[in-house]
Protein backbone atom coordinates (compact mmCIF):
# COMPACT_ATOMS: atom_id res chain seq x y z
CA UNK A 1 0.00 0.00 0.00
CA UNK A 2 2.56 2.41 0.55
CA UNK A 3 3.92 2.06 -3.16
CA UNK A 4 0.18 2.92 -4.32
CA UNK A 5 0.17 5.60 -1.60
CA UNK A 6 3.36 6.71 -3.48
CA UNK A 7 2.48 6.73 -6.86
CA UNK A 8 -0.85 8.38 -6.78
CA UNK A 9 1.16 10.97 -5.01
CA UNK A 10 2.97 11.57 -8.18
CA UNK A 11 0.24 11.45 -10.38
CA UNK A 12 -0.86 14.21 -8.42
CA UNK A 13 1.58 16.08 -9.12
CA UNK A 14 1.82 15.52 -12.44
CA UNK A 15 -1.35 16.46 -12.78
CA UNK A 16 -0.76 19.86 -11.20
CA UNK A 17 1.71 20.65 -13.04
CA UNK A 18 -0.44 19.38 -16.53
CA UNK A 19 -3.34 21.58 -15.35
CA UNK A 20 -1.14 24.47 -14.46
CA UNK A 21 0.41 24.47 -18.15
CA UNK A 22 -2.90 23.84 -19.97
CA UNK A 23 -5.05 26.42 -18.20
CA UNK A 24 -2.76 28.81 -17.83
CA UNK A 25 -2.90 29.00 -14.07
CA UNK A 26 -0.46 29.42 -11.42
CA UNK A 27 0.55 26.42 -9.63
CA UNK A 28 -0.31 27.95 -6.37
CA UNK A 29 -3.22 28.81 -7.38
CA UNK A 30 -3.57 25.01 -8.71
CA UNK A 31 -2.40 23.68 -5.51
CA UNK A 32 -4.88 25.58 -3.25
CA UNK A 33 -7.66 24.41 -5.16
CA UNK A 34 -6.39 21.05 -4.90
CA UNK A 35 -6.08 21.40 -0.98
CA UNK A 36 -10.06 22.75 -1.26
CA UNK A 37 -10.37 19.27 -3.63
CA UNK A 38 -8.81 16.81 -1.77
CA UNK A 39 -10.71 18.16 1.71
CA UNK A 40 -14.08 18.09 -0.38
CA UNK A 41 -12.61 14.19 -1.73
CA UNK A 42 -12.07 13.01 1.50
CA UNK A 43 -15.41 14.05 2.46
CA UNK A 44 -16.66 12.04 -0.20
CA UNK A 45 -14.43 8.82 0.80
CA UNK A 46 -15.97 9.41 4.10
CA UNK A 47 -19.32 9.22 3.63
CA UNK A 48 -18.99 5.63 1.77
CA UNK A 49 -18.14 4.04 5.33
CA UNK A 50 -21.63 3.63 6.66
CA UNK A 51 -22.15 1.93 3.39
CA UNK A 52 -18.45 -0.39 4.89
CA UNK A 53 -19.55 -0.56 8.36
CA UNK A 54 -21.21 -4.35 8.24
CA UNK A 55 -17.27 -5.21 6.75
CA UNK A 56 -15.23 -3.55 9.26
CA UNK A 57 -17.06 -4.93 11.88
CA UNK A 58 -17.19 -8.19 10.33
CA UNK A 59 -13.24 -8.40 9.50
CA UNK A 60 -11.52 -8.05 13.24
CA UNK A 61 -13.25 -11.08 13.91
CA UNK A 62 -12.41 -13.18 10.95
CA UNK A 63 -9.27 -12.09 10.69
CA UNK A 64 -8.18 -12.12 14.22
CA UNK A 65 -7.76 -8.45 16.06
CA UNK A 66 -3.58 -8.75 16.42
CA UNK A 67 -3.30 -9.54 12.32
CA UNK A 68 -6.63 -6.29 12.20
CA UNK A 69 -4.02 -4.32 14.07
CA UNK A 70 -1.08 -4.68 12.57
CA UNK A 71 -3.10 -4.08 9.22
CA UNK A 72 -4.21 -0.94 10.18
CA UNK A 73 -0.98 1.07 8.55
CA UNK A 74 -1.97 -0.49 4.96
CA UNK A 75 -5.49 0.85 5.42
CA UNK A 76 -3.97 4.54 6.75
CA UNK A 77 -1.61 4.48 3.12
CA UNK A 78 -5.34 2.82 1.36
CA UNK A 79 -7.63 6.02 2.73
CA UNK A 80 -5.31 8.63 1.80
CA UNK A 81 -3.96 7.49 -1.69
CA UNK A 82 -8.22 6.95 -2.12
CA UNK A 83 -8.52 10.51 -1.96
CA UNK A 84 -5.64 11.49 -3.18
CA UNK A 85 -6.28 9.77 -6.20
CA UNK A 86 -9.57 11.00 -6.98
CA UNK A 87 -8.29 14.31 -6.28
CA UNK A 88 -5.95 14.02 -9.76
CA UNK A 89 -8.36 12.00 -11.54
CA UNK A 90 -10.32 15.05 -11.30
CA UNK A 91 -7.66 17.53 -12.34
CA UNK A 92 -6.88 15.96 -15.25
CA UNK A 93 -10.25 14.97 -17.05
CA UNK A 94 -11.48 18.35 -16.07
CA UNK A 95 -8.44 19.57 -18.43
CA UNK A 96 -9.26 17.22 -20.98
CA UNK A 97 -11.50 19.03 -23.42
CA UNK A 98 -8.81 22.08 -23.28
CA UNK A 99 -5.95 19.96 -25.19
CA UNK A 100 -8.71 17.31 -26.90
CA UNK A 101 -12.14 19.25 -27.78
CA UNK A 102 -14.79 16.68 -28.05
CA UNK A 103 -15.14 15.10 -31.49
CA UNK A 104 -15.92 11.25 -31.13
CA UNK A 105 -19.24 11.61 -30.33
CA UNK A 106 -20.92 11.63 -34.28
CA UNK A 107 -18.45 8.09 -34.52
CA UNK A 108 -19.90 6.63 -31.04
CA UNK A 109 -23.37 7.55 -31.93
CA UNK A 110 -23.17 5.87 -35.65
CA UNK A 111 -21.55 2.67 -33.94
CA UNK A 112 -23.76 2.50 -31.36
CA UNK A 113 -26.53 2.23 -33.87
CA UNK A 114 -24.91 0.00 -36.52
CA UNK A 115 -23.96 -2.66 -33.52
CA UNK A 116 -27.33 -2.62 -32.20
CA UNK A 117 -29.25 -3.22 -35.78
CA UNK A 118 -30.34 0.06 -36.67
CA UNK A 119 -31.90 1.31 -33.37
CA UNK A 120 -30.10 3.39 -30.73
CA UNK A 121 -29.20 1.51 -27.42
CA UNK A 122 -31.17 3.79 -25.05
CA UNK A 123 -34.17 2.91 -26.83
CA UNK A 124 -34.04 -0.56 -26.42
CA UNK A 125 -32.88 0.28 -22.72
CA UNK A 126 -35.63 2.18 -21.87
CA UNK A 127 -38.02 -0.59 -23.94
CA UNK A 128 -36.23 -2.87 -21.31
CA UNK A 129 -36.54 -0.26 -18.23
CA UNK A 130 -40.48 -0.72 -18.78
CA UNK A 131 -40.37 -3.95 -17.17
CA UNK A 132 -37.79 -2.83 -14.52
CA UNK A 133 -37.88 -1.70 -11.03
CA UNK A 134 -35.76 1.75 -12.12
CA UNK A 135 -36.42 3.27 -8.57
CA UNK A 136 -34.97 0.05 -7.13
CA UNK A 137 -31.77 -0.19 -9.42
CA UNK A 138 -30.31 3.54 -9.90
CA UNK A 139 -28.58 3.20 -6.88
CA UNK A 140 -26.77 0.84 -7.49
CA UNK A 141 -25.43 3.19 -10.94
CA UNK A 142 -25.39 6.07 -8.34
CA UNK A 143 -24.57 5.53 -4.40
CA UNK A 144 -23.93 1.61 -4.44
CA UNK A 145 -21.26 1.78 -7.13
CA UNK A 146 -19.34 4.81 -5.11
CA UNK A 147 -18.23 2.38 -2.36
CA UNK A 148 -15.32 0.05 -4.85
CA UNK A 149 -15.47 3.71 -7.50
CA UNK A 150 -13.67 5.76 -4.11
CA UNK A 151 -13.29 2.97 -1.72
CA UNK A 152 -11.70 -0.03 -3.36
CA UNK A 153 -7.87 0.49 -2.00
CA UNK A 154 -9.32 0.62 1.39
CA UNK A 155 -11.64 -3.12 0.85
CA UNK A 156 -8.84 -4.32 -0.47
CA UNK A 157 -6.10 -3.38 2.85
CA UNK A 158 -9.22 -4.68 5.37
CA UNK A 159 -10.28 -7.87 3.42
CA UNK A 160 -7.74 -9.52 1.71
CA UNK A 161 -5.05 -11.57 2.81
CA UNK A 162 -3.78 -12.31 -0.10
CA UNK A 163 -1.03 -10.03 -1.03
CA UNK A 164 -0.37 -11.15 -4.58
CA UNK A 165 -4.17 -10.64 -5.48
CA UNK A 166 -4.26 -7.53 -3.45
CA UNK A 167 -1.39 -5.80 -5.67
CA UNK A 168 -2.98 -7.25 -8.86
CA UNK A 169 -5.97 -5.53 -8.25
CA UNK A 170 -4.69 -2.38 -7.45
CA UNK A 171 -2.69 -2.80 -10.77
CA UNK A 172 -5.79 -3.02 -12.40
CA UNK A 173 -8.08 0.15 -10.45
CA UNK A 174 -4.90 2.54 -11.28
CA UNK A 175 -5.04 0.90 -14.94
CA UNK A 176 -9.36 2.09 -14.67
CA UNK A 177 -8.87 5.35 -13.88
CA UNK A 178 -5.56 6.70 -15.23
CA UNK A 179 -5.39 4.91 -18.34
CA UNK A 180 -9.11 4.77 -19.45
CA UNK A 181 -10.14 7.42 -17.64
CA UNK A 182 -7.53 10.02 -18.93
CA UNK A 183 -5.63 8.41 -21.56
CA UNK A 184 -7.91 6.83 -23.67
CA UNK A 185 -10.64 9.05 -22.55
CA UNK A 186 -8.22 12.06 -24.17
CA UNK A 187 -8.02 9.84 -27.03
CA UNK A 188 -11.87 9.56 -27.24
CA UNK A 189 -13.03 12.61 -26.20
CA UNK A 190 -16.67 12.53 -26.56
CA UNK A 191 -19.90 14.37 -23.74
CA UNK A 192 -22.31 11.28 -24.58
CA UNK A 193 -25.84 11.40 -25.92
CA UNK A 194 -27.66 13.27 -23.24
CA UNK A 195 -25.25 16.51 -23.90
CA UNK A 196 -24.74 15.26 -27.90
CA UNK A 197 -27.30 17.95 -28.89
CA UNK A 198 -26.32 20.39 -26.38
CA UNK A 199 -22.28 20.56 -28.16
CA UNK A 200 -23.01 19.25 -31.91
CA UNK A 201 -27.20 20.84 -32.20
CA UNK A 202 -29.71 19.33 -33.56
CA UNK A 203 -32.53 16.49 -32.49
CA UNK A 204 -30.15 13.90 -32.99
CA UNK A 205 -31.08 12.58 -28.64
CA UNK A 206 -34.08 14.76 -28.72
CA UNK A 207 -35.93 11.04 -28.03
CA UNK A 208 -33.57 10.55 -25.67
CA UNK A 209 -34.35 13.70 -23.57
CA UNK A 210 -37.91 13.11 -24.10
CA UNK A 211 -37.44 9.55 -22.46
CA UNK A 212 -35.85 10.74 -19.43
CA UNK A 213 -38.44 13.32 -18.69
CA UNK A 214 -41.43 10.86 -18.93
CA UNK A 215 -39.37 8.38 -16.70
CA UNK A 216 -38.35 11.15 -14.00
CA UNK A 217 -34.92 10.89 -14.53
CA UNK A 218 -34.65 14.22 -15.90
CA UNK A 219 -36.18 16.03 -12.72
CA UNK A 220 -34.35 13.83 -10.06
CA UNK A 221 -31.01 13.56 -8.64
CA UNK A 222 -29.16 12.52 -12.11
CA UNK A 223 -30.96 15.01 -14.02
CA UNK A 224 -29.13 17.57 -11.58
CA UNK A 225 -26.16 15.79 -11.75
CA UNK A 226 -26.14 16.46 -15.63
CA UNK A 227 -26.88 20.12 -14.96
CA UNK A 228 -24.05 20.80 -13.13
CA UNK A 229 -21.95 18.84 -15.72
CA UNK A 230 -22.52 20.62 -18.52
CA UNK A 231 -22.76 24.17 -16.60
CA UNK A 232 -19.05 23.14 -15.07
CA UNK A 233 -18.08 22.23 -18.64
CA UNK A 234 -19.42 25.54 -19.81
CA UNK A 235 -17.62 28.07 -16.92
CA UNK A 236 -14.84 26.40 -17.67
CA UNK A 237 -14.95 25.12 -13.78
CA UNK A 238 -12.70 23.11 -11.62
CA UNK A 239 -15.74 21.64 -9.50
CA UNK A 240 -14.43 18.45 -7.54
CA UNK A 241 -16.50 15.52 -8.94
CA UNK A 242 -17.49 17.49 -12.39
CA UNK A 243 -15.85 16.69 -15.96
CA UNK A 244 -17.72 15.37 -18.73
CA UNK A 245 -16.09 12.41 -20.66
CA UNK A 246 -18.05 9.96 -22.35
CA UNK A 247 -15.50 7.34 -23.49
CA UNK A 248 -14.57 4.88 -22.10
CA UNK A 249 -17.09 4.22 -19.33
CA UNK A 250 -15.21 4.15 -15.71
CA UNK A 251 -18.30 3.14 -14.46
CA UNK A 252 -18.25 -0.08 -16.38
CA UNK A 253 -14.67 -0.26 -16.19
CA UNK A 254 -14.46 -0.06 -11.99
CA UNK A 255 -17.87 -2.59 -11.97
CA UNK A 256 -15.84 -5.07 -14.27
CA UNK A 257 -12.87 -4.71 -11.76
CA UNK A 258 -15.20 -5.87 -8.86
CA UNK A 259 -17.18 -8.61 -10.71
CA UNK A 260 -13.52 -10.53 -11.67
CA UNK A 261 -12.38 -10.09 -7.77
CA UNK A 262 -15.52 -11.24 -6.79
CA UNK A 263 -15.54 -14.08 -8.99
CA UNK A 264 -11.86 -15.14 -7.92
CA UNK A 265 -13.05 -14.95 -4.01
CA UNK A 266 -16.04 -16.99 -4.50
CA UNK A 267 -18.99 -18.87 -7.30
CA UNK A 268 -21.46 -16.93 -5.68
CA UNK A 269 -19.88 -13.84 -5.24
CA UNK A 270 -18.64 -13.79 -8.98
CA UNK A 271 -22.40 -14.16 -9.61
CA UNK A 272 -23.64 -11.32 -7.46
CA UNK A 273 -20.66 -9.29 -9.22
CA UNK A 274 -21.70 -9.89 -13.33
CA UNK A 275 -25.19 -9.42 -11.68
CA UNK A 276 -23.94 -5.66 -10.54
CA UNK A 277 -21.42 -5.11 -14.03
CA UNK A 278 -24.44 -5.80 -15.92
CA UNK A 279 -26.76 -3.30 -14.01
CA UNK A 280 -24.03 -0.75 -14.27
CA UNK A 281 -24.00 -0.90 -18.04
CA UNK A 282 -27.80 -0.68 -18.39
CA UNK A 283 -27.72 1.99 -16.72
CA UNK A 284 -25.11 3.74 -18.16
CA UNK A 285 -27.18 4.00 -21.37
CA UNK A 286 -30.66 4.01 -19.81
CA UNK A 287 -29.49 7.14 -18.10
CA UNK A 288 -28.16 8.77 -21.12
CA UNK A 289 -24.26 8.90 -19.89
CA UNK A 290 -22.84 6.63 -22.12
CA UNK A 291 -22.90 4.96 -25.51
CA UNK A 292 -23.13 1.27 -25.20
CA UNK A 293 -19.68 1.14 -26.76
CA UNK A 294 -18.08 2.97 -24.05
CA UNK A 295 -19.40 -0.13 -21.90
CA UNK A 296 -18.45 -3.07 -23.84
CA UNK A 297 -14.90 -1.59 -25.19
CA UNK A 298 -14.36 -0.79 -20.94
CA UNK A 299 -15.14 -4.39 -20.46
CA UNK A 300 -12.96 -6.00 -22.96
CA UNK A 301 -9.94 -4.03 -22.32
CA UNK A 302 -10.44 -4.72 -18.57
CA UNK A 303 -10.43 -8.44 -18.69
CA UNK A 304 -7.79 -8.49 -20.95
CA UNK A 305 -5.79 -6.47 -18.40
CA UNK A 306 -6.88 -8.82 -15.78
CA UNK A 307 -6.31 -11.92 -18.01
CA UNK A 308 -2.43 -10.63 -18.49
CA UNK A 309 -1.83 -9.50 -14.73
CA UNK A 310 -3.55 -12.50 -13.59
CA UNK A 311 -1.14 -14.50 -16.50
CA UNK A 312 1.90 -12.97 -14.92
CA UNK A 313 1.35 -13.52 -11.35
CA UNK A 314 0.64 -17.48 -11.78
CA UNK A 315 4.17 -17.52 -13.44
CA UNK A 316 6.04 -15.51 -11.04
CA UNK A 317 6.90 -12.54 -13.16
CA UNK A 318 7.76 -9.58 -10.94
CA UNK A 319 7.28 -11.67 -8.00
CA UNK A 320 10.46 -13.27 -7.03
CA UNK A 321 13.55 -11.37 -6.77
CA UNK A 322 16.41 -12.33 -8.99
CA UNK A 323 19.39 -14.06 -7.62
CA UNK A 324 23.30 -14.34 -8.82
CA UNK A 325 24.11 -17.76 -8.86
CA UNK A 326 27.81 -18.12 -7.26
CA UNK A 327 30.79 -17.96 -9.79
CA UNK A 328 27.60 -17.02 -12.82
CA UNK A 329 27.14 -13.68 -14.38
CA UNK A 330 23.73 -15.08 -15.27
CA UNK A 331 20.96 -14.20 -13.12
CA UNK A 332 18.47 -17.10 -12.21
CA UNK A 333 15.22 -16.76 -10.86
Amino acid sequence: MRLFFRFVVIYLAVSLVFAAMMRDQAVEDLILEAAVTTYARAMAVAGVFPLLAPLLLAVPLSMGWRRFRANLGSVGYALAASVVLQTAFSFVKLTIPLIVPFHADPALAEADRWLHGGTDPWELAHRIGAWLPIGILLPFYTVVWGVPGTALAIILAVADPDDRRRARFLVLYLFCWIVLGNIVAAAGSSVGPVFYDALVGGSRFAGLLAALEQSGIASGHVGYIQEQLWLSYAERGMAVGTGISAFPSVHVAIATVIALYLAERGRLAGVAGFAFLVVVQFLSVYTGYHYAVDGYFSILVVVAAWAVLRRLCLTGLGHRPLRLRRGAGAAAP
